[in-house]
């Protein structure tokens, strides 16, 4: 029999681990238990029905210096539980200081000198020494780097075309597409800027100011709708790309708000944390699936156990579960109110999604 926990920062605090439903089975009609560790040292355990705990873990803990939400694999075989710690943290050993050696002194090397006067031999005057002339690579001309905002536009997946008093970016989304004329603040006449929108040769009017000047623009500029870009919300754009898959979408509901800024940017950011949020949950929730065996039910208390620190929402995780016994996963099946049964071990639904998926996308490439 074997078992997945993870581990909280009250088992680092007590040295125990909670006795979850997976536990209570493995260590049933048991008050004490030897625990074998990876290298094969055995702890005396005891089993405390009544607080619901394993007792006697604290040098394991302190040996492999685990952390909170670090997980242990506990096998139940030939009546002793042998511990795996997924995260293992051994101390690495100093590497050994070589000593230095000590230079050799230089050689000295005892040059003739000619003395002066002296003939020179086949008679008129010593040669002259060759002139040492530099010679130097020729100055490679390089183009002029483009400023920082219309680097960043295009990591946005916009392309650019340049123009003498402002710029055009254009997002091309299959359907549909948008165009951005975009000025600098100060340098374009905001009236040119907003007629180029009200003829229709854009779908957005903007102007490039820096941050520190926003609400000075957004005094000057009144009712106009124009909107305003910082160059500096622009670099917080392409970071969050890197956290999740931003881009024109993004960029045009900020410009149908009239600015990007940081402050606009940051409540997008909120807004991209909770989703990758959900994704961590989502994940959570299969990791913490890997405990039980094909066919066996439980319930939503027993995986909000499993799954440790990490202010995990009990709402969130019911959805989760919900999601995984539809399509295309159906790895649980409901059997009740907050009960499931879990169809097949995790990791084989995964290989038979990733299966699913690899020949959805070999359709779609050839197609």
């Amino acid at each position: 029999m074997r078992a997945r926990y993870v581990v909280t920062s009250t088992c680092l605090k007590s040295g125990t681990i909670s006795l979850t439903r997976s536990l209570r089975e493995m260590f049933s009609g048991r008050e004490r238990v030897q625990c074998i560790d990876e290298d094969d040292e055995a702890l005396e355990c005891s089993v405390n029905w009544v607080s619901g705990v394993l007792e006697g873990l604290a040098p394991y803990f302190e040996k492999r210096r685990l952390q909170v939400n670090d997980v242990i694999w506990l096998t139940y075989e030939n009546e002793k539980v042998r511990l795996e710690a997924a995260a293992a943290r051994k101390v690495r050993p100093r590497p050994v200081q070589q000593p230095q050696a000590q230079p050799a002194p230089p050689v000295q090397e005892k040059v003739p000198v000619a003395r002066e006067g002296a003939a020179v031999s086949g008679g008129g005057a010593p040669p002259a020494p060759p002139k040492r002339v530099r010679v130097t690579g020729r100055s490679e001309r390089r183009a002029p780097a483009r400023p920082g905002h219309v680097q960043a536009l295009e990591r946005l997946e916009l392309k650019h075309q340049p123009g003498e008093n402002h710029d055009v970016f254009r997002a091309y989304l299959g359907r549909r597409e948008y165009s951005l004329a975009l000025g600098r603040y100060g340098e374009t006449s905001p009236a040119d800027m907003l007629g180029l929108r009200r003829t229709g040769n854009v779908d957005y009017a903007a102007l490039l100011v820096p941050e520190q000047r926003r609400e000075e623009a957004m005094r000057e500029l009144g009712p106009l709708r124009v909107a305003l870009i910082t160059p500096e919300a622009l670099e917080k754009l392409v970071a969050l790309k890197k956290l999740f898959p931003v881009g024109p979408v993004e960029l045009e509901r900020l410009l149908k708000g009239g600015r990007v800024d940081l402050e606009t940017v940051a409540a997008l950011s909120e807004e991209v944390r909770r989703w990758v949020g959900e994704r961590a949950v989502f994940s959570a929730v299969l990791l913490a699936l890997v405990e039980y065996s094909r066919q066996q039910v439980f319930f939503t208390e027993d995986v909000m156990a499993n799954l440790g620190e990490g202010g995990w929402d009990q709402e969130q995780v019911r959805t989760v579960l919900e999601a995984l016994t539809g399509p295309p996963f159906l790895l649980l099946e409901k059997t009740g109110s907050g009960e499931y049964l879990l169809r097949e071990p995790v990791a084989d639904n995964l290989a038979h999604l990733a299966e699913y998926a690899l020949s959805l996308r070999n359709r779609i490439v050839s197609g």
